[in-house]
C-alpha cells in the first residue's frame, strides 16, 4: 500500500493512484468526509482499500466474486456505519433510524430481487411481528422495514448499494400497494423515487414484485431460512 497519501478526505480524489487496483476504490464511495477513522490508505486502517487482509479491499480478489458468510459479515462490519452516513443524507427519517433497529438475519445474504446485492432486514417496533416471518400476517400502520445492500465484485471489491425501505401507511393511502409506501434511496443519498411521492413510477417495480411475489404474506419478502434469526 501507498505511504499515507491521503492528507484528509479520501474520496476528494484518488487515494491511491499508484495503487493495483483497477479503479479509484472512492469513485463510488458516497461520502463526504473520510468513513474511516484515519487515512484509509494506511496499511492499519480496518477500512484500508490498499490493506490485501482488509474485507473491504479492492485489492484482495476473489476469484468468484461470491463472500462466504464470514467474509460478508466482515465486509459489512467494515463499511456499515458509512452506509448508514450516507443513506442519512437523505433526511429521510428512516434512513437515520434504521440501523438500531432489530437485524433479522444472521449475516448479510445475497437477494437476487434487489440486484444480486447482499442484503440485511430490520424491522422497526412496531413491525415486531417480522420476526414471525410467513406468520406475520398482515403487518399494522406504522411498520417499517429497511433492507441496505452492497455489492461485491468478481474482483472482491465492496461497494455500497440502495437502501431500499417499506413503510405500511394508514387504510387508504395507496390500495394498488397494499397501502405500503416504497423507498429507495441511493448510496449518495438521493431518494431515488418514492410512493406517491416524487419520481414515484421509479419504485413502481418495488410494487409489483412485492405484490407478485408475496400476495399472501402482506407483500412481505422473507429471509431465507438458513439465515434467519429466530424470534
Amino acid at each position: 500500500a501507498p505511504a499515507q497519501p491521503c492528507a484528509a478526505n479520501p474520496c476528494a480524489a484518488n487515494p491511491c493512484a499508484a495503487n493495483p487496483c483497477a479503479a479509484n476504490p472512492c469513485a463510488a464511495n458516497p461520502c463526504a468526509a473520510n468513513p474511516c477513522a484515519a487515512n484509509p490508505c494506511a496499511a492499519a486502517s480496518p477500512c484500508s482499500p490498499c490493506a490485501a487482509a482488509s474485507p473491504c479491499s479492492p485489492c484482495a480478489p476473489a476469484e468468484s466474486g461470491e463472500p462466504t458468510e464470514a467474509e460478508a459479515a466482515a465486509a459489512y462490519d467494515c463499511i456499515a456505519d458509512a452506509m448508514q452516513a450516507a443513506y442519512a443524507k437523505s433526511g429521510h427519517p428512516v434512513a437515520a433510524a434504521y440501523i438500531d433497529w432489530p437485524r433479522y438475519n444472521k449475516v448479510p445474504y445475497r437477494s437476487e430481487t434487489h440486484g444480486n446485492r447482499y442484503v440485511n432486514n430490520y424491522a422497526n417496533d412496531v413491525a415486531k411481528d417480522y420476526g414471525a416471518f410467513e406468520d406475520a400476517g398482515v403487518m399494522p400502520a406504522g411498520s417499517v422495514v429497511a433492507k441496505n445492500s452492497f455489492g461485491v465484485s468478481a474482483k472482491g471489491q465492496v461497494s455500497l448499494g440502495p437502501l431500499f425501505v417499506m413503510e405500511k401507511m394508514p387504510a387508504g393511502f395507496n390500495p394498488p400497494s397494499a397501502d405500503w409506501r416504497y423507498t429507495m434511496i441511493m448510496p449518495d443519498g438521493s431518494i431515488y423515487g418514492t410512493t406517491k411521492g416524487a419520481s414515484s413510477a421509479k419504485v413502481q417495480f418495488c410494487v409489483d414484485c412485492h405484490m407478485g411475489l408475496a400476495e399472501d404474506t402482506d407483500s412481505l419478502l422473507f429471509i431465507p431460512d438458513e439465515y434467519r434469526i429466530s424470534p
